[in-house]
């Protein structure tokens, strides 16, 4: 049995190579952990569709954290039989200023909305498809309805994606939106996620921990982005693969190597301590 009990990782940039794969090396050093007792979770800003083919790969557990902490499911074989075990919406408001924002500072952001499991588009463009690339997940591209972000179809996070001058632009503006209580951070220099302040990816994390009943002492994370700060500054062990901001290099214990070069794999060999 590993003395870290529970390995939180993140997925693009950490878990997955460039090619959105992951490496052999990496899927092994999974199963080798799992099978000794430990438990292995992704910790991702990504949907639910976009980490379902990863968790058959991988076949390392039931619990997923999805849209950076605001929704954490607990998966069965049955998808008919997936429970939600936390979710943490957003204030009514946030979509319309957002869309607001973008209109009047003459901004070409693509904004995209994640209501529990659906991924929904006003229209497809090139940032849609790239992620759609990535995650192998599929949005749904409507007119945003009236009622989303709305008690009726609340919303969990919403992604924008563009160039890096204008996200700068974007999180200027929202800081003059404090009623909105919003978080939002950098998984890379051209998307910005934005969930409700109380969501992040450590909150998550203590709330899986007290659901196993696992000391926070025995839980280890991996990341690369800014979304991943908090849970590598505050879990029992922080990793960074080598490829992380600098910032997360920083406040993390250990540094293994990139993504590209099985740093999840490294991770898991080095610091779980299994017997």
């Amino acid at each position: 049995m590993p003395k870290i009990k529970i390995v939180f990782s993140d997925v693009d940039n950490t878990l997955i190579t460039s090619n959105n794969e992951i490496s052999p090396g990496v899927n092994a050093a999974i199963k080798n952990y799992v099978q000794n007792g430990g438990i292995f979770v992704l910790a991702s800003a990504r949907p639910p569709l976009g980490m379902r083919d990863l968790v058959e790969q991988l076949d390392c557990g039931a619990l997923i954290i999805c849209l950076n902490g605001a929704l954490i499911l607990q998966s069965s074989s049955d998808d008919a039989q997936t429970r939600t075990l936390f979710e943490q919406s957003m204030e009514p408001n946030v979509l319309t200023t957002i869309l607001t924002i973008n209109q009047s500072q003459h901004l070409s952001l693509s904004i995209n909305v994640f209501a529990r499991q659906k991924w929904l588009v006003q229209k497809s463009d090139y940032w849609v498809q790239q992620e759609e690339d990535i995650t192998g997940a599929k949005a749904t591209i409507a007119p945003f309805e009236q009622q989303l972000g709305t008690a009726q179809q609340p919303i969990h996070k919403i992604l924008c994606m563009g160039q890096p001058e204008e996200i700068s632009i974007l999180e200027q503006q929202l800081e003059k939106f404090p009623q909105l209580h919003l978080s939002y951070q950098r998984s890379k220099p051209t998307y910005l996620e934005i969930v409700d302040a109380s969501v992040s990816k450590m909150k998550a994390i203590e709330k899986v921990a007290e659901f196993t009943k696992t000391s926070l002492s025995q839980t280890m994370a991996i990341g690369d982005g800014e979304n991943d700060l908090p849970m590598i500054k505050d879990t029992g062990i922080g990793i960074a693969v080598a490829n992380s901001f600098p910032k997360v290099k920083a406040v993390a214990d250990h540094v293994v190597s990139s993504n590209n070069d099985d740093g999840v794999a490294e991770a898991l060999r080095k610091y779980t301590n299994m017997d």
